[in-house]
């Protein structure tokens, strides 16, 4: 009777053994059959997207012409923010705005490339964090040039159409902007949180395209007989002229960094304790994403 048992014993284990693997197999199969349905899927959409990149490319080839006939700037930041916003107010699916835009910057990156390469002047002493969003914005594609003298660097260029210096937002350099050979055309990161100020000023030629939502900077020259810090600044300016700054930054003992929604330029030229002003720029002002960026 054991003998029987254990010969019953030994075949069940066996053939269900046999079963088992045979299900497994089946299970792979039809997994790997839907896989295989849906690679084929993805497939066709990268030969289309393939085709689409192309023809945009072309594009920009055209472009790249128009620009070098007029003698137009390469970099126009304010039509990558176009660009962002459009996104922005688009149904992006299961994607989230920060990951697509990853994916569009490679392919504005690329396009510009196209015309011409960038040259990227950073101050010599760039924070690390701010040299990584710099290459993560505009990618290896383009060439980063290390300068101890970045606007001196920047005026003598020759090929400015294609070259523009990127700058803290604390930087002393900012003080040297004149708002019309150079200008601050645009701001680092495009998309940040809530609270955050831009970390880092682009400067180049004065863009001409003017966006719905543009942010303009101002510096100013304090009177020295009055006392002023940044909290009474923006006091001021609220009360006397119903002013919401976006921020206020200060440059050195007489000068300040005053970013302002819209030009305003002569109602800052009343304001008593304002010894100078001067427009050194303006740009597409970045899409806030939230409390936290991702």
């Amino acid at each position: 009777m054991l003998y029987i048992d254990i010969i019953f014993t030994l075949y069940f284990k066996n053939n269900y053994g046999t079963v088992n693997h045979l299900s497994k197999m089946v299970d792979e199969t039809k997994i790997n059959s839907e896989l295989s349905a849906l690679r084929i899927s993805l497939d066709q959409i990268d030969a289309r997207l393939r085709k689409t990149l192309i023809e945009r490319a072309n594009i920009a080839s055209q472009v790249a012409k128009v620009k070098k006939a007029h003698n137009l700037s390469v970099f126009h930041p304010s039509r990558e923010m176009e660009i962002l916003r459009d996104l922005n107010n688009s149904d992006l699916g299961s994607l989230n705005l920060h990951q697509i835009w990853c994916i569009w910057r490679g392919i504005i990156n690329a396009n510009t490339a196209i015309q011409s390469k960038l040259n990227i002047i950073i101050e010599k002493d760039i924070k690390k964090n701010n040299r990584d969003l710099i290459l993560h914005n505009f990618g290896s594609i383009n060439n980063l040039i290390e300068d101890e003298t970045p606007i001196d660097s920047l005026s003598k260029e020759k090929n400015i159409g294609s070259c523009i210096l990127v700058i803290q937002n604390d930087s002393s350099s900012l003080l040297d902007i004149d708002g019309k050979k150079l200008s601050v055309i645009g701001a680092l990161p495009q998309l940040q949180n809530k609270s955050a100020e831009p970390t880092l000023y682009i400067i180049g030629q004065q863009d001409q395209l003017l966006t719905e939502d543009d942010t303009y900077l101002y510096k100013i020259k304090i009177d020295k007989t009055k006392t002023t810090d940044k909290k009474y600044l923006s006091t001021f300016l609220q009360d006397h002229l119903d002013i919401d700054s976006e921020f206020i930054k200060k440059l050195s003992e007489e000068f300040y960094l005053l970013a302002i929604k819209g030009k305003i330029d002569n109602r800052l030229n009343k304001v008593s304790i304002i010894d100078e002003i001067q427009c050194i720029g303006r740009y597409a002002t970045p899409i806030i994403i939230g409390e936290e960026v991702e």
